[in-house]
């Protein structure tokens, strides 16, 4: 595990800094089509920016791509319970899975941060932006004979 967090997104990130926008969460659901078995029914992509010193992992040998795993890890791993061994946690964030669909690894602002697109299983959350579509993409595509 690679010790790790997500960094806060307002709701309009494009728009001027000088609105003043109160409410910041996490990430945001996408709405485009990714090519994931049981995307849209069962699986969604989340946009993330997570922080992390990757420039000292990478100057030890770690690659991009385990990285970013282990940087899935530490978000997949729920926090210590504030009730002893009564109640199990789940983690804060939800569940992602083990790979991400896609991920880049930059500086901005002077922050080493990466950028990913993780696959989640829940539809809705309170750290997120928007929810994930309800999809059918089973008639995509497809032409209907005359």
């Amino acid at each position: 595990m690679i010790p790790c967090k997500l960094s806060q997104i307002k709701q309009n990130s494009l728009l001027q800094a000088d609105q003043d926008q109160t409410k910041i969460k996490y990430g945001r659901y996408l709405s485009s089509y990714f090519h994931i078995k049981g995307y849209g029914k069962k699986c969604w992509v989340i946009a993330v920016n997570i922080e992390v010193d990757h420039s000292l992992y990478l100057a030890q040998g770690t690659t991009g791509e385990h990285l970013v795993r282990g940087c899935i890890e530490h978000l997949n791993f729920p926090p210590k319970s504030k009730y002893g061994k009564k109640r199990r946690r789940q983690p804060l964030y939800g569940k992602f899975r083990g790979e991400p669909y896609s991920f880049k690894l930059k500086t901005k602002n002077n922050k080493q941060i990466i950028e990913a697109l993780l696959v989640t299983e829940r539809r809705r959350s309170k750290h997120f932006w928007g929810e994930g579509i309800k999809a059918n993409y089973s008639t995509c595509g497809r032409r209907k004979k005359l």
